[in-house]
């Protein structure tokens, strides 16, 4: 007997990734859903369909912040930083893509042992095939409609210094890795990115950091 899953069986599949992915990162667009789900030419337009087969049986919601923008699903209630959380967003579809089951985890929560020195968008981990080694990553989105100083830097070193240290309680959580997490920061402007680079370059410290343009990882997530 074949093993191979029908168009039935693959949809259903399909619809259920869809559909997890929307629950973990609380609001995708047709455009993310599609970077992850629907990667051949005819992509976006059986994308769209199947987006609303979902809102049909009601399993999700949608909405559109203008009619020149692409539409937006979710299921309980929209964040309140749309434009924010899908930036966030397309740094899921772009690790996705990236990492793929290597993907562990994806947290929006803040973490209690991050204390009150600051939240990130999100946090995840990875494995390195390689070398079966677990990293964790902090994800920062950053819009260049930001008109306040951008911080992150100073409260990241922050909190490397107070929990930077093997067995602290913020490591002890994520299950004391080799490494402390590294930093991605997404970006959707060439000027706060670079702005943002100033910061890092200007001092020398053990954590790492990362600078992303928006664009760039759209790019590496779009559609084949």
């Amino acid at each position: 007997m074949s093993n191979a899953l029908t168009n039935i069986q693959k949809g259903s599949s399909r619809d259920k990734a869809i559909l997890d992915t929307i629950t973990i990162c609380n609001v995708a667009d047709t455009y993310q859903i599609a970077a992850l789900f629907f990667r051949f030419p005819s992509g976006l337009r059986k994308c769209r369909q199947r987006l609303k087969s979902l809102v049909d049986r009601k399993l999700i919601k949608k909405t559109r912040l203008s009619i020149d923008t692409a539409t937006i699903y979710y299921q309980r209630k929209l964040p309140d930083s749309i434009e924010h959380a899908l930036g966030v967003t397309w740094c899921y579809a772009w690790l996705m893509r990236r990492y793929g089951d290597n993907l562990l985890t994806w947290e929006l929560e803040q973490l209690k042992e991050f204390g009150n020195i600051l939240q990130c968008d999100a946090l995840c981990s990875v494995k390195i095939p390689m070398t079966g080694e677990i990293r964790w990553l902090c994800i920062e989105f950053e819009s260049g409609n930001n008109r306040n100083r951008f911080d992150k830097i100073e409260k990241y070193t922050e909190l490397y210094h107070r929990e930077g240290v093997l067995g602290s309680p913020m490591l002890r959580r994520l299950g004391n890795p080799l490494r402390f997490p590294k930093v991605i920061i997404v970006v959707d402007s060439v000027k706060r990115g670079q702005r943002i680079r100033d910061i890092i370059s200007s001092d020398t410290r053990r954590m790492k950091f990362e600078v992303h343009l928006l664009a760039a990882i759209k790019e590496g997530s779009a559609l084949i």
